[in-house]
This record gives structure tokens, sequence and C-alpha cells, in this order.
């Protein structure tokens, strides 16, 4: 009896140990590493091919907008396909997804199901816990490329026209460029501690602040210095372009100032911001918005280095992004956990909270999403015009900085 009972218990092992079967309790009997990976007006669909026998194939099916139930998308793809691009697709809409195992007796029972939102928008984040650069799905459902190489990535910037991304690894001291399309990637070594950046969508250049070495330097697309560093300068710590002229907009945190300068860097002004932290520039005014950590509070200075508007209220805000098709200006408050939105005249438009050490944040023009990056989760939070949350992705260490683009 004892060895019909082990017998009996072997073969439901077996069989449980079988993809294909419902009882399993890693693939429940469905498809395996089933993902919807959203594109601009595409999908690429993705999973784990199976060498078992009795699989015929696949089915795929699709409910697109506007459909009241999933309908056929493909029949009969073979056993060793792992891949489907759905192609021509309405971007801004959900596409929901289907895939059943075929067998000779027909359709697998359970289908692997996912939902894409296909879109432009390519947010790159600087994760400097896993040491990694990261390209999001334009839905933020999905991770869709991973580099690896670094030390510690705290900040990534990407030209929104060629589509290069530069990373400054500040443990490293090295400024990297790298064309994800051909893997083409350039290291620059030698930097103390390389930290923000900004990339020129003109003429493809990009700007770096070495905080403790208190330089600024400026590089071609294939990593040339164009002129010397600006220098000597006292901790710089954020920077950004005014796209119309190419000037740079300097927060010099040691020496409580914003200096702007031009594109071949000759000295303009300096304005009084006591610890500035970081600074965007709003392409329509022309306007520089800054950050200060240790004030609590964001100053708006005029194109001409006048400091116009100081808005208080703030915990700690680091990271600030211009909308200038809306009108927003958006501040993450990592101290309160906080992103939020004000008008151009620094009214408060929306707040949302539970962001734990909220850090960086990101706009995409075209949508208007915010992307942010949330250390205090290991999370990327997507957030609508309006300030809802969109999506949540998890699994990061330290997302320090994030970047979007339409390219």
């Amino acid at each position: 009896m004892a060895v019909l009972v082990a017998a009996l218990v072997g073969c439901s092992e077996r069989e449980r140990a079988n993809p294909f079967d419902p009882r399993n309790g890693s693939t429940h009997g469905s498809p395996i590493g089933f993902a919807a990976l959203a594109g601009d007006a595409r999908v690429d669909l993705k999973w784990q091919d199976v060498h078992e026998p009795g699989l015929l194939g696949y089915d795929l099916l699709r409910r697109a907008p506007g459909d009241s139930d999933f309908t056929l998308l493909v029949a009969g793809l073979p056993p060793n396909a792992s891949a489907y691009a759905d192609r021509g697709l309405q971007n801004g809409l959900d596409h929901s997804y289907r895939l059943f195992y075929v067998f000779d007796r027909g359709r697998g029972g359970r289908p692997a199901e996912e939902t894409a939102t296909p879109g432009p928008a390519r947010p790159w984040v600087a994760d400097a816990g896993q040491a990694i650069v990261v390209r999001l799905t334009p839905d933020g459902r999905h991770v869709a490329f991973v580099r690896a190489g670094f030390q510690q990535p705290v900040a990534v910037a990407v030209d929104s026209v060629s589509g290069q991304v530069w990373v400054a690894d500040g443990l490293a001291g090295t400024l990297t460029a790298f064309d994800p399309s051909s893997g083409v990637r350039s290291n620059l070594p030698g930097f103390v501690a390389p930290g923000a950046l900004a990339v020129s969508a003109v003429d493809h250049s990009a700007w770096l602040c070495d905080e403790q070495a208190g330089k600024v330097h400026h590089f071609s697309a294939t990593l040339m210095p164009i002129l010397n560093p600006i220098e000597p300068l006292d901790t710089p710590i954020g920077i950004a372009l005014d796209p119309w002229d190419g000037s740079v907009w300097i927060c010099e945190r040691g020496a409580n100032r914003v200096r702007r300068y031009t594109v071949s860097h000759t000295f303009l002004w300096s304005v009084s911001v006591y610890r500035p932290s970081r600074v965007a520039v709003d392409s329509l005014t022309r306007s520089g918005w800054v950050t200060s950590f240790e004030a609590g509070r964001v100053v708006r200075v005029a194109p001409t280095g006048v400091a116009e508007d100081t808005i208080a209220g703030f915990a700690g805000p680091i990271g600030i992004a211009v909308d200038p098709r809306r009108g927003r200006i958006w501040i993450a408050d990592a101290r309160a956990g906080a992103v939020v939105a004000v008008d151009r005249a620094g009214t408060q438009i929306t707040r949302v909270t539970g962001l734990p050490e909220v850090r960086d944040v990101a706009v995409e023009l075209e949508s208007g999403d915010v992307w942010a990056a949330v250390p205090g989760m290991g999370q990327v939070v997507q957030l609508s015009p309006t300030g809802q949350i969109l999506r949540r992705l998890g699994g990061f260490s330290a997302p320090y900085s994030v970047d979007v683009t339409s390219h």
C-alpha cells in the first residue's frame, strides 16, 4: 500500500510540474512570462517558449479600443515562437491581449493576459542603487531597456532629437554617452563628483556639473570638450538650458546664487538664491524656476537675472520641471513626500502626496504627463497633467534621476 501511495504522489507531482497543468503553482497552466511592451503606435508581445510534447503553437487575441470582447489577432503561431509585434495602433488607448496554448484537442483553458497603452514617450531612469539606467515603456508598466556597467549613476539626460542618452556616474567619476539603437557607448573618466546634466537638442551637446571640482564642463555629442570649463564655481549642483539661445543657468549652492552664461561661456549675470538645488527654464517666458531644499522654497527668476517671486510652503524641494504648454511648474518636494504643481503666478494647482523622498520630476511635452523618481518606495510614478496617479512601477533601489522625451 505504501508503494502504491508513493507512486500516486509521484504521478501527481509530475503532473503539477507540467507547465500546461492549471494546478502548476508557477504557470497556472497559462503561457509563461507573457508581457505587452508598449511602444510608439505599437505593442511588442513577448513570452517564454516551452519545449514540451503536445504543444502545437499559440493563438493570440486582442481587444482593441471600441471592441466589446477579444477577437483573434493571429492563429497558429509556431511552438517555438516567443514574440509578436502588433503595429499601426492608436496611441494613448488601452490594448488588451490574451495568449493561449494550442494543443491537438484545441486551446488551453487558461490564457495569459496583458494590457498596454502605446505612446511616443520614452522615460529614462538612473537607478543609483542597482547601478543601471533603464528605459520604461511609455505606459509605465514595464522596463523596456536596461543598460548596466555603471557604479552609481546619479543623473540621466536624453537628447530629444538624436535619442542619445547621457549618464553621470558619481562613484566612478565618469560621463557616459550611448545610443540605445546602435549600442555604441563612450565613456569619459576623470571627474571628481559628476552630477547634474543638461542636454541641448539644437547642437546635441551636454553640460555637466562636477560639484566637488567646482566646474561645469561642456561636451560635444562625441564627448569632445567645447571651450574650457566654467570655473571656479562653489558646488555647482543644478543646471538648465534656455532653448532659445542655448545659455546655461547654474545653481551654485555653496555661493548662494544662480549664474547664467552664454553658450560660448561668457558670464551674463548672477542672482542671490539661498542654497539653490535645481533649476528649470520656462521656454515660453524664459524665466528660471529654482528650488532650495534647505530654505523650503521655490524662486522665480526673470531672464534678466532679477528674483521676481518666492514661493514658500515647501518642506524640502529638489527636482523641478516646467510644462510650458500648460503653464505648470512641477516640483518634487522630497522632505514632504509630495509632487506639487503651481501655475506661472506661483498658485498651487495640485498636490500629490504619499511619494516619500521623491527626488526628481520630468514632463513629457506632448501629453503633459509627469514622471517622478521616488527612492523612498523604489518606484517611478507616472502622473497625469492634473496630478492623477496613472501608474506605479516598482523594483528600483535608488531611482535618483528621470528624464523623458517623445523621440
